[in-house]
């Protein structure tokens, strides 16, 4: 049986973050609830590592994009999603275009779209991580 798919979701609203868990409970996942960027990056420090990260862009203190940047720098391996009904077209495309996000999903979105970037999220970051552990 392999691993569920481990996922911190960041989201200030918690409405949101239930709304997800309940998208993706047909999926094999682990999602890890936080509600600002400090609270996520904190948890990320302090557990083992996660796969993806969903992030809103409106976070109190440290928007997604950043948020996600700090991410990608500290675990490379990590594939952020960027939730967003008010982001900034330029950023997202910037950071899509240096690898930073996956994708950007828009509210509102349907539960087959979260899923499908889930699945696709979670290859991309095992491709990361055996690219990490392999001799060049």
């Amino acid at each position: 049986m392999s691993e569920p798919i481990r996922i911190l979701c960041v989201d200030d609203e918690v409405n949101i973050l239930n709304v997800i868990r309940r998208q993706l409970c047909d999926l094999d996942v682990e999602l890890h609830p936080a509600l600002s960027a400090e609270e996520g990056l904190r948890f990320l420090m302090h557990t083992q590592p996660v796969q993806v990260v969903i992030s809103d862009y409106r976070l109190p203190g440290m928007n997604g994009i950043d948020f996600l940047k700090k991410v990608a720098t500290e675990w490379p391996a990590v594939t952020g999603i960027l939730l967003s009904g008010f982001a900034d077209l330029e950023v997202v495309q910037d950071a899509l275009e240096q690898g930073r996000l996956l994708a950007v999903l828009h509210k509102p979105w349907k539960a087959e779209e979260l899923q499908k970037l889930i699945s696709e999220a979670a290859g991309r970051s095992a491709k990361r991580t055996l690219s990490e552990v392999e001799p060049s």
